[in-house]
């Protein structure tokens, strides 16, 4: 049985039982196989090590006609879990924090780097942001433009990735979280890291390569540029940049 066979015949058990929350639990099961494809296993070979659809959806079934939990461990669990959120929410936040900040660097090295190669640092007149562009002759701004843009791709990058593992890591809580209040068991175990299909896990591969090489191509010389231009290594304070 293949990844599309088992999802369907997952879909129909599903609701034969009358499970209100299937599709997430299929899109758990497309994860999974979506996983496990990447680590060179077959749709066959993933459907075999799976338990049988029809199985899988009595053990949710069970969950939702069952007995209900005793009250007083609900709420043992409850004050449980949220102890665990005091400590683990303010990291969730300061996750997608670094995510915002990221995205802000490459947004502000993209909008920098094309300034820098646009108008250079010869215009006396303009946006405020201008001022922060220090004067130097504009081939050394245009080097400096395109090192900028550079590192805008290498933090983009940066930022999906590092949003892809905060996702991530966030629905492994949140499934923890859920089974600890007495969801079923049967679904898939979450990888810790994202997943990402492998075409946009090579995209995303060379364009960081690719950025990096022009990264540090472009800085090298930039700065022998300015170096060359101001006549001494410390080009800073020839041009009193800090003055």
């Amino acid at each position: 049985m293949n990844k599309q066979g088992y999802l369907h015949e997952l879909e129909k058990a599903l609701k034969a039982v009358d499970v209100s929350d299937s599709e997430d639990i299929l899109e758990e099961y497309a994860e999974h196989f979506d996983l496990k494809l990447q680590d060179g296993y077959s749709e066959e070979e993933i459907a075999a090590r799976l338990a049988p659809p029809k199985e899988i959806a009595e053990q949710f079934g069970e969950i939702k006609t069952g007995v209900a939990p005793k009250a007083g461990n609900k709420i043992i669990s409850a004050i449980g879990l949220f102890f665990a959120d005091i400590v683990v929410f303010p990291f969730l936040i300061m996750f997608y924090a670094w995510v915002f900040t990221f995205g802000a660097v490459a947004l502000a090295s993209a909008l920098t780097g094309f300034f820098c190669i646009a108008v250079g640092r010869s215009v006396a007149v303009g946006p405020a942001y201008l001022i922060m562009i220090p004067e130097m002759p504009y081939i050394c701004a245009l080097l400096l433009g395109v090192t900028l843009l550079a590192l805008a791709v290498l933090a983009a990058c940066g930022t999906e990735y590092f949003r892809l593992c905060t996702g991530q890591i966030a629905k492994v809580y949140i499934r923890w979280h859920k089974s600890v209040m007495g969801r079923p068991s049967s679904s898939p175990p979450l990888p810790k890291h994202p997943v990402i299909k492998p075409k946009k896990r090579r995209i995303m591969r060379n364009v960081t390569l690719i950025a990096l090489i022009v990264f540090v191509v472009a800085f090298i010389a930039a700065f022998v540029s300015m170096m060359i231009a101001a006549g001494a290594p410390e080009f800073w304070h020839v041009w009193e940049w800090f003055e």
